[in-house]
């Protein structure tokens, strides 16, 4: 047997803030008939009892509040296995190679035998340890460490938002593996899967023995009203004075309610315009009343995507040839991000000065829809993906449509490059020697987040990303042979210092890729 304290699991890939969120739960005293439902099959004993529940329904019901309301509970129970939350925004460091490595860990953490038995199988293989091949992790980190060990007690492992872990052909195998293999977990073993009803999804875990299924749509009507009547009061509290005065005897939660049509997200959304996120001009009432006017309605939509239009209508001239392309421009970037940049560091992307200003100007009175709307370093994102699939659908957003074409992916491949060349140098961390490894470097932590910023990191990591996404650009094909000349080793040593060298070589490959497109247009010219 190896002591716990011999064991070294950090190679294996991990992804890091997948972890729940305590603050995203359900509201105490709301949807308690689900989560007790999902209690009592975790609690279930059998061998005959499925080792997966998966909950299914539109964007905005509530399935991700659940997850981390679920996930909290048995976290301080010491029965969570494992958490991993799917983010459309977050899928270059969070897609479905990496999704068992992370659940093999966590429980590794959770029980020092799993732990040991986990390393018995990968200690003398490196490559076994780092590789993303779905099924053999799902097979070697998480089946055959279990094959030794006692079952006693459930360990709940939860996967929310499992549509949002990529396009269909990217989890085909991390479905065809919980189909397959899930029902060979050992008996206490249970998963809970939250999604949209995705075609893919549906046809791979709906009709499976081994898997419990559970619509959020065919919850009962009247409890969802009255769940969600709860969170509006909850929401509005303190400012039902300001409200009292337009709408007296809380007719306002009503309305509220109504119009939500069994949507939580719609009731979070308008709860955060109607508190107004610190924006002047207008007091609680005043919001409240834009938000139920005619002004607001738009028969064709449904009721979120209705919300979202008239939000932005009230924020932004549609009239405005100029704010509507500020705000195309800026969001563009926002949503071409391979991970959540904080206000400070779009600003430092941007690759032109005039730029600079419109990312606040854009981005800040959004406080209803993105999170990060008032701290400069706080990642920017949609407080929901239903916000990203309006945005990028033109019959839904209409005038506010994103277009994520390859001159955004272009414009960030350039900010990136330019970041790289002021901000990289030989011995960026200044270390006194060479001659030790960065695992023996004690501050090393300390003098990589003093000297490699959050930009700068982001550009490290992500500029070959963006140009497989653009087409062939003789501006960026210039700073690319000028980074390749003057920046690679500088580059590499970035790498090394925040563990992603791995990247290099198919970063490195990219370009050749990319570069291809200019000879076969010189081939086509000839």
């Amino acid at each position: 047997m190896y002591a716990a304290t011999e064991i070294d699991l950090n190679d294996m890939p991990y992804a890091k803030g997948a972890w729940f969120d305590s603050e995203k739960r359900c509201l105490a005293g709301t949807r308690e008939d689900v989560i007790q439902e999902i209690s009592n099959w975790v609690n279930s004993d059998g061998d005959d009892v499925p080792r997966m529940f998966l909950l299914n329904g539109v964007a905005g019901s509530g399935k991700s509040a659940i997850s981390h309301t679920v996930a909290q509970r048995f976290d301080e129970l010491g029965r969570l296995g494992s958490f991993f939350c799917f983010d459309r925004a977050q899928q270059a460091t969070r897609g479905p190679d990496i999704v068992f490595s992370t659940v093999a860990r966590d429980l590794a953490d959770l029980d020092p035998q799993r732990k040991q038995s986990l390393w018995q199988v990968i200690q003398q293989k490196r490559g076994l340890r780092t590789t993303r091949a779905v099924r053999d992790q799902f097979e070697k980190f998480i089946l055959t460490p279990a094959a030794d060990l006692t079952a006693i007690g459930p360990i709940v492992i939860v996967i929310d938002a499992l549509d949002e872990s990529g396009d269909q052909s990217s989890r085909r195998v991390l479905l065809s593996v919980l189909a397959e293999k899930a029902a060979d977990l050992p008996s206490n073993f249970r998963i809970l899967l939250t999604a949209r009803a995705e075609r893919d999804i549906q046809k791979a875990l709906e009709g499976n023995q081994n898997v419990l299924c559970k619509n959020m749509d065919t919850m009962d009507a009247k409890s969802a009203r009255h769940d969600i009547s709860l969170f509006i009061d909850n929401q509005l509290t303190d400012i039902n004075a300001d409200l009292e005065r337009t709408w007296p005897n809380k007719s306002w939660r009503q309305l509220l309610t109504d119009k939500s049509e069994g949507l939580f997200q719609w009731a979070f959304t308008a709860c955060e315009f109607v508190k107004g996120d610190g924006r002047g001009g207008q007091d609680p009432a005043e919001r409240l009343n834009l938000l139920v006017s005619s002004a607001m309605q738009t028969n064709k939509l449904n009721a979120l995507d209705q919300l979202y239009r008239g939000i932005l209508m009230q924020t932004f001239d549609t009239e405005n040839v100029t704010s509507m392309d500020r705000f195309r421009f800026i969001m563009g970037r926002v949503l071409a991000a391979k991970e959540p940049l904080s206000i400070l560091a779009l600003k430092e992307l941007c690759y032109d000065k005039d730029s600079i200003e419109l990312v606040g100007l854009i981005i800040r009175p959004m406080g209803s829809l993105l999170s990060g709307t008032a701290e400069e370093s706080v990642p920017v994102r949609p407080l929901h993906t239903s916000l990203r699939d309006f945005l990028t659908d033109r019959d839904r957003s209409g005038p506010f449509f994103i277009d994520i074409s390859p001159h955004h992916h272009a414009s960030f491949v350039l900010a990136c490059l330019r970041v790289m060349r002021a901000g990289l140098c030989f011995n960026i961390c200044k270390l006194e020697t060479s001659h030790l490894r960065n695992s023996d470097v004690s501050d090393l932590k300390t003098r990589v987040e003093m000297a490699i910023s959050p930009h700068l990191s982001y550009s490290c990591r992500f500029w070959a990303d963006h140009l497989r996404a653009t087409t062939f650009v003789l501006e960026i094909a210039d700073e690319i042979r000028d980074f390749l000349h003057t920046r690679l080793l500088f580059w590499l040593e970035v790498l090394s210092l925040i563990k992603k060298v791995n990247i290099a070589s198919s970063a490195l490959l990219s370009i050749i890729q990319w570069s291809r497109v200019r000879f076969r247009v010189q081939i086509l010219m000839r």
